[in-house]
């Protein structure tokens, strides 16, 4: 009976990927689960291993056992769970400079200690860091986790994602990016999370290392694009930035915190004496905001929208105002939940 329980879930949750993912699978053999464990003889011993072992198989759930895994990851199939045992015990960590990798290679392709090049990815309890700014004092750009042009539906759930300088985040698929991040904490310097496209991050910590911009987005290509953060709270270093953009942006920003060290700097568009470098101002500026709480007095930061507009964004759920028809982010999670208490893996709960 617990066998058949298991498989019923399994291939509800393989269903699941069918369903929403425009996508193909990079395999053809029925989905797998694998697992990573440094101390068990008959599973892999790091991450990356598990992750090329798995390109004959239409989607597979990575099991990580408890450790500090110095590896640099690349993805390149679609439909993968990366899944720790928590994010305090289970840990990826890798020094890495854009700067210094860029001098050998033609693209960021590389440059994160997690490289994404495929959709529907769901990272759950694990911490990710880069730690290159700690060991060489520098805040330059640092890619935690860098997800390349045609990747899309990408999870992070109950993580810590970390570097010591700028682009902590970095999502980057301009046309079509949907992405949601939920129970995480956020550290970084310069437009530490900056994705492209829609984005959704609830109930998570930020915590900005340097005097600038903690969120950045780009929505040029679609006036329904947008960054959405809601039930978080954000702090930093004295005068830290909430955020600006470089292209037409949307943000909305509900229920939140807000430090006494963050600094009186309305979210703005950056420009340059260089009037070549400026983007188009198709939608004008798009700042929204209800119900956020500081103990300074910022005016900028006000809520701006009405009560009724904000039920509408909220009703029947944020996540479906967001995605609208395109993505159920909180139904994987489900049913990926659902597989993994069928496991014998010690797995901290999902916060749902």
């Amino acid at each position: 009976m617990m066998m058949k329980r298991f498989l019923l879930y399994f291939y509800l949750f393989i269903g699941s990927f069918g369903l929403l993912a425009a996508t193909p699978p990079i395999g053809s053999e029925p989905s797998k689960i694998l697992s990573v464990n440094k101390t068990q003889p008959t599973a892999f011993k790091t991450i990356q291993s598990a992750i090329d072992a798995s390109s004959q198989y239409k989607s597979v759930i990575i099991l990580i056992g408890p450790g500090l895994y110095h590896e640099k990851l690349y993805i390149t199939r679609n439909n993968l769970s990366l899944v720790g045992s928590s994010l305090s015990d289970t840990r990826i960590e890798y020094a890495e400079l854009r700067n210094n990798w860029r001098e050998k290679h033609d693209s960021d392709w590389g440059a994160a200690v997690i490289n994404i090049a495929g959709s529907d990815i769901n990272i759950v309890n694990l911490s990710v860091t880069n730690n290159y700014g700690r060991l060489h004092d520098t805040d330059e750009h640092q890619f935690a986790i860098r997800s390349f042009e045609s990747a899309t539906r990408i999870i992070l759930h109950q993580c810590d994602i970390s570097a010591d300088g700028a682009d902590t985040l970095s999502l980057w698929n301009k046309e079509n990016g949907l992405y949601y991040h939920s129970y995480c904490s956020f550290t970084g310097a310069t437009d530490m999370v900056c994705p492209r496209g829609i984005a959704l991050i609830e109930h998570s910590t930020f915590f900005n290392l340097k005097q600038t911009a903690t969120l950045w987005h780009d929505g040029e290509l679609d006036s329904e694009q947008k960054l959405v953060v809601a039930n978080s709270t954000f702090d930093g270093v004295e005068n830290f930035w909430l955020g600006r953009h470089h292209y037409d942006a949307q943000f909305y920003l509900f229920n939140n915190q807000f430090s006494k060290n963050m600094a009186n700097k309305a979210i703005f568009k950056k420009t340059y004496k260089d009037t070549t470098r400026n983007r188009n101002n198709y939608y004008g500026d798009r700042y929204y905001f209800y119900a956020n709480q500081s103990p300074r007095d910022h005016l900028w930061l006000a809520t701006n929208i009405t009560p009724e507009q904000y039920t509408q964004f909220t009703e029947p759920s944020l996540t479906q105002w967001v995605f609208k028809s395109k993505w159920r982010p909180k139904h994987v999670l489900n049913e990926l939940q659902k597989v993994i208490q069928q496991q014998q893996f010690k797995s901290e709960p999902f916060t749902l």
